[in-house]
């Protein structure tokens, strides 16, 4: 039988696009469609894009860090929906990543980074277990500033834990966003990449340290500045509190 030329050329054209998309979804991909979604405030594609990444089998280490940073992205983001039971399925999957990672590759401080914010999240998850999962939090995000003090994400998770933790217990904003100061800066040192959506968290993050340490005017400037990069940011009302925000 002979194939009309219209369909061969179909057929080619469909192909072409089929291979050209697979072709784009290397690491930078995932990246940037991580980053433009929560830039969006649309955190739905998030679990599609983190399904495809594991369905890839990379062996390659910035693979499965990204990967398993996108989880604990999750996680976070679960929780604050107060889907706990939904961000306890990103803490186990999460947690089988991480446990081959850090045994094959024990020195790399981002790893350690990440394990440290997951044993924080299992401590928001199941608060009663802090006395026995903090220190291991920190034993990673300490480990990590140590092996590498140009790691941001090691300063992120030490202002994290100072951050939500009670003062009673030692917590205390005003050291957090030292902190968060000290990782942006270490961010825009390195020139990280555009499409970093941590980056546009930790400035979440300071924002949110800013308001909640009573410095309003600081705050607004340093909003107007965010807006400038990342657009209108809808959703920052809601993770900051609209309370903060309004000045109540």
């Amino acid at each position: 039988m002979v194939v009309p030329k219209k369909i061969q050329f179909l057929v080619l054209f469909t192909f072409t696009i089929l291979a050209a998309t697979a072709q784009k979804k290397d690491l930078t991909y995932y990246q940037c469609a991580f980053f433009e979604s929560y830039r969006a405030g649309n955190m739905a594609p998030w679990p599609g894009l983190i399904t495809e990444m594991e369905n890839a089998k990379s062996a390659d280490v910035a693979w499965q860090t990204e990967m398993v940073k996108a989880m604990y992205g999750m996680v976070g983001y679960e929780i604050g929906a107060k889907n706990k039971d939904q961000a306890r399925v990103y803490v186990e999957k999460a947690d089988v990543y991480l446990e081959k990672l850090l045994e094959k590759y024990p020195n790399n401080a981002h790893i350690h980074s990440i394990s440290g914010a997951l044993y924080g999240y299992k401590i928001s998850l199941a608060p009663y277990k802090a006395p026995f999962l903090g220190p291991k939090s920190m034993y990673h995000v300490d480990k990590a500033i140590e092996l590498d003090a140009a790691e941001p994400m090691g300063y992120i998770e030490k202002g994290n834990s100072l951050m939500y933790r009670p003062a009673v217990f030692g917590g205390d904003k005003k050291e957090a966003l030292s902190y968060y100061r000290k990782a942006l800066k270490l961010m825009d040192a390195q020139n990280s990449p555009p499409c970093d959506w941590q980056k546009m968290l930790l400035h979440a993050f300071i924002l949110k340290a800013l308001y909640e340490t009573n410095q309003a005017a600081e705050a607004n400037a340093f909003l107007q500045e965010m807006k400038k990069d990342y657009g209108s940011m809808d959703w920052i009302k809601q993770f900051v509190g609209a309370d903060y925000m309004n000045g109540k």
